[in-house]
This record gives C-alpha cells, sequence and structure tokens, in this order.
C-alpha cells in the first residue's frame, strides 16, 4: 500500500500541530512566527529540491513529457521520491488550513462585517485564476528549470488557498449557490466513503491494469485525460505498466 505515505505525513503534521495553534492562541505574534517559518521551509525546501534534482514539474504536460516512456518513468520516479512525499515539501497546505482556522475563530471573536460585493467578486477572482493556473497552468507548456522550481515551490500552496477561499465564504454564508451545492445533503453519505476510497482504489486500478494482456490506447474512456487524441490520431500506443 505504497499510497499509504500520506498517512504518515499526516501524523507527523497533526503531532506538531498544537506548537501551531496553542501559540496563536496564548502568543500571535509567536504563532504567525511559527507559521512563517514553517511556510518558508516549505517553500525554500521544494524549490531547491526540484532545482538541485532537475525534477519534472508535476504531471500538468504529462501529454508532451510521456513521448519517451521510459525516460519519463525515471524523470517521476525522481519527483515522486525526492519531492512529491516529502512532509516538508507537503505541509503548506495545512498550514493553509491552520491559518483559516484561526482568521474564522477571530473573525467570531471581533463580530466581524461581511465582505462587500466588490471585495467578493475581487475574491472569486483571484482564487479562480490561481486554482485553475495550478491545475490547467502547465498544458502545452515547456518550462525551464527555474520556472519547474517555482512551480513545485508555489503549486500545493496556491490551490490551498484557492480552496480556502471558498471554505471562507460559505462558512460566512457569503457563498450563494456554491454553499447550496456544497452543502447538499446527498454529499453527505458519499463524503463518509471518501478515506475508504483512498485506500482501496489503488488495487482495483492496479488489479485492472495487471490484468491486461495487450497494449492500451490512451483515450478518454480509460485516462479521462485531454490530449488523447493527439496521440491517438498519430497513431502511437501508449503501454501502461
Amino acid at each position: 500500500m505504497g499510497w499509504s505515505w500520506y498517512l504518515a505525513n499526516d501524523m507527523q503534521f497533526y503531532i506538531i500541530s498544537p506548537l501551531l495553534l496553542v501559540t496563536l492562541w496564548r502568543w500571535p505574534k509567536v504563532g504567525y512566527s511559527f507559521l512563517g517559518l514553517f511556510f518558508s521551509i516549505s517553500l525554500v525546501s521544494s524549490f531547491v529540491i526540484t532545482y538541485e534534482y532537475k525534477l519534472i514539474a508535476g504531471l500538468g504536460n504529462i501529454v508532451d513529457e510521456a513521448k519517451n516512456g521510459a525516460d519519463y518513468m525515471e524523470m517521476w520516479s525522481n519527483f515522486f521520491d525526492k519531492y512529491y512525499i516529502k512532509p516538508y515539501t507537503r505541509i503548506a497546505p495545512y498550514l493553509v488550513g491552520m491559518l483559516l482556522a484561526y482568521y474564522l475563530y477571530k473573525r467570531k471573536q471581533n463580530n466581524a462585517n461581511k465582505l462587500n460585493l466588490i471585495t467578493l467578486l475581487i475574491g472569486w477572482m483571484i482564487a479562480s485564476g490561481i486554482t485553475l493556473a495550478c491545475l490547467f497552468g502547465l498544458y502545452h507548456q515547456k518550462l525551464s528549470l527555474v520556472a519547474s522550481s517555482f512551480y513545485n515551490a508555489l503549486n500545493h500552496l496556491g490551490f490551498a488557498f484557492g480552496l480556502a477561499w471558498v471554505i471562507f465564504v460559505c462558512i460566512t454564508g457569503q457563498a450563494g449557490a456554491v454553499n447550496g451545492i456544497l452543502s447538499w445533503k446527498a454529499w453527505i453519505p458519499l463524503s463518509r466513503l471518501t478515506f475508504c476510497a483512498y485506500l482501496i482504489h489503488p488495487i482495483v486500478i492496479f488489479a485492472y491494469y495487471s490484468s491486461m494482456k495487450r497494449l492500451i490506447e490512451f483515450n478518454h474512456i480509460n485516462m479521462l485525460k485531454q490530449g488523447d487524441d493527439r496521440i491517438r490520431k498519430s497513431g502511437k500506443f501508449v503501454k501502461i505498466s
């Protein structure tokens, strides 16, 4: 169960969280200093590791990078082992969650007013732009090593801030239809299954692909990934192993 690497990360984050939460509660300046320190460690380590080991910038442009399968598998292995699973490169979203929780606590204490319409519009535009850039910004882009280093350093943090905005406006009652959709009661039973699905779904995937007796054509049905039409039309087939 190699995908259980994140359980180790999550446990480490949970153990050190009192250091941040207690200091934020009792000595806010010290707490903010600790948050800044951990943010800096995460960003700097992500940048340096990517630059030092010449790592790829995630999977956003896999269609272009995977043309040479053997080389790409080596690049992906290095990316996974040296960057993707390390707690010091993954802690930034966890810190964003704690920072958001503390900010909501302080707003409730101070009976803060709701945001005005202009602030909400700007917030939605910035949050949407950042999260979409994190997801699709690499598509068909050939990044330099420095650009890849910046992307790996800021990608998780940017996406977490985008989600934090959605959580913030939903909790403060300013998300409108978005909150209605996300709060739909039909999601509740599915939400109870997410962790179980996380633990089991790779087994299903591995069993399926390991049972195949021929090469698999890269298409929408088996990959749900854009760009496969170009590969299919070129007459090339991709072996999934």
